[in-house]
């Protein structure tokens, strides 16, 4: 006995497309599988429904993966941060004089962070070399600005007086 085909009505989709998809829903997901296994053909508007899941897929994966890689790379500031600090800690009880300067952009709304330590010694070698100040922090701030203002006049001497 011949087996009897099927009909089924394409002209009405299965699933409300008015509404925006969020989020993928096995529901219609498994309504779109259901009504290719009987007929082997999908609607207009069924087909515009597999894109908008497929594309919630799509968007749900990069964004997990950007969250991903987000948090990989503050893992990765915290842990050269502590590094920093452990390197900082051990200048800090040196007997050789040491300054450090560090000039990071890690957020573009903040700006770039400069930060400056010293240890003791490098005031004492300020001091020894004729650098004075009512307290480290000026004697420092003298330090810098001397620094700076040699970095000027040999851009001056090198580019003209136009360099600033």
């Amino acid at each position: 006995m011949p087996k009897k085909k099927k009909t089924i009505d394409v002209s009405e989709p299965l699933i409300d497309v008015s509404e925006p998809v969020k989020n993928e829903e096995p529901k219609e997901l498994n309504q779109v599988e259901e009504r290719l296994e009987e007929s082997g053909v999908l609607s207009a508007e069924l087909i515009a429904e597999v894109k908008k899941l497929v594309a919630a897929e799509i968007i749900s994966d990069f964004n997990d993966e950007k969250v991903l890689k987000d948090k990989e790379l503050e893992l990765i500031r915290e842990q050269e941060d502590i590094e920093y600090a452990h390197y900082v800690a051990s200048r800090m009880e040196s007997d050789d004089p040491w300054v450090d300067f560090v000039g990071e952009v890690r957020d573009t709304q903040k700006g770039q962070r400069l930060q400056m330590n010293w240890n003791p010694a490098f005031v004492e070698f300020l001091k020894g070399i004729g650098i004075t100040g009512a307290d480290e922090e000026q004697i420092v701030q003298k330090y810098i600005s001397l620094l700076l203002q040699d970095m000027v006049d040999k851009g001056e001497d090198r580019y003209g007086s136009d360099y600033q």
